[in-house]
């Protein structure tokens, strides 16, 4: 499909802290390009122009003083104007006229409102797309149940929903079409296309692993606060867990490894969990704990056999590469990847898993690997959901 004359702004978190928030962007900004062959930019919806660093740390002045005096509900509101404020002005600066065509946000977990953060940059980009007068195109999102939204937060997100100019929209999966229908969509107008993720391996030019003679199993750490700041029910996915799972793989011969997905509390959690291993002098590797970036985090889930993961993108990475996997659920969209990948057997709730059933699982994971066939198929699949975005942008529709 040729359409030289289409300039199309692709919005995500482009440069998330989480390697798979971003790596998400990525696949999807490739794709997008290879089927439009033409000025596809992508954006973060943030307006990062990096990577995240460090925040910097300054010394207070009068204003930041004055505003611990300011009751919280206006200090929340400033924040938000000061937000869209920001981002309207830095995305105003860098289209510098340029004609645009379309805007697409896809990618990630998106429609969500349990913090103000995510509705306050949809409705900027909303009013951006008003402001350049042309369509928004949602694509492959999660959608959070409402039930779970702030108050402030939903009812910006509802806003978005309801005002902004989506010319369509699709969501990942059947539960997230579900949550978005109870906002108030018509089912019929929501389409589903799987997680761009899934297109990794061609993204990141990923090839056949060679034969091994000692399987490597990693195993993706997630700091255990993620699971208390979504949910009252504690996770029983612990220190004293992880420790109970590599003494069981190291006895049955297998390299253990720790990984994340990038994000700094997993990254802490992860480094603590290697000094209790080696207290205990359980062996396991290290180097995957902070991958380098997006390419690096997918190049070290493909040099291993199988993995355990909590994480949703590690599961969805490591299916792309031809990894298998065994999820560890602690949110409803960790359980919905494996039921699409019909892989349910391979899935775990993390208030009951117990080490040595994870173990045995992710062996036998490891020794059956996946089906290539359904794999190809749910690959294909996200391929067509791309395309039928980039028929649906160069029809103007």
């Amino acid at each position: 499909m040729k359409g030289a004359e289409l300039s199309v702004l692709c919005f995500n978190d482009f440069f998330s802290a989480n390697l798979g928030d971003r790596l998400l962007g990525r696949c999807l900004h490739a794709a997008l390009r290879s089927e439009l062959d033409c000025g596809v930019d992508g954006w973060d919806i943030d307006g990062k122009s990096g990577p995240e660093g460090e925040p910097a740390i300054s010394a207070w002045s009068a204003k930041d003083v004055v505003r611990t005096l300011v009751p919280r509900r206006l200090k929340t509101q400033l924040n938000v104007r000061r937000a869209r404020s920001r981002l309207l002005s830095q995305w105003k600066t860098s289209v510098h006229q340029r004609p645009v065509s379309a805007i697409v946000i896809g990618g990630g977990h998106l429609i969500t409102a349990t913090t103000e953060y995510f509705p306050v940059r949809l409705n900027a980009v909303a009013e951006f797309a008003r402001e350049l007068g042309v369509g928004i195109h949602i694509h492959s999102v999660g959608v959070s149940h409402p039930n779970t939204w702030q108050q402030a937060a939903g009812k910006q997100l509802h806003r978005f929903l309801q005002d902004a100019s989506i010319a369509s929209i699709s969501v990942r999966d059947e539960q997230s079409a579900d949550h978005l229908v109870a906002t108030g969509w018509r089912k019929e107008n929501i389409r589903i296309a799987l997680d761009p993720g899934l297109l990794a391996a061609r993204t990141f030019e990923i090839g056949k692993r060679s034969p091994r003679q000692r399987l490597r199993v990693g195993l993706g750490i997630m700091s255990p606060a993620v699971v208390r700041a979504v949910r009252d029910a504690p996770t029983g996915i612990d220190d004293a867990f992880w420790i109970a799972a590599a003494e069981h793989l190291v006895a049955a011969g297998v390299d253990v490894y720790l990984f994340t997905t990038g994000e700094v509390g997993d990254i802490r959690a992860a480094h603590r969990l290697g000094s209790k291993l080696s207290e205990r002098g359980i062996a396991y590797d290290g180097s995957a704990i902070a991958p380098g970036d997006d390419a690096d985090l997918v190049s070290r889930v493909a040099g291993f056999d199988a993995i355990v993961a909590q994480r949703l993108h590690a599961s969805i990475i490591s299916y792309a590469v031809g990894v298998p996997s065994v999820g560890i659920g602690w949110d409803p969209k960790v359980r919905g990847f494996y039921r699409l990948t019909q892989r349910v057997d391979y899935f775990f709730d993390d208030r009951d898993a117990q080490p040595a059933d994870i173990s045995v699982r992710v062996l036998q994971a490891a020794q059956r690997g996946l089906d290539g066939g359904l794999r190809d198929h749910h690959i294909a699949t996200c391929e067509d959901g791309v395309r039928s975005l980039a028929t649906l942008i160069a029809k103007g529709n």
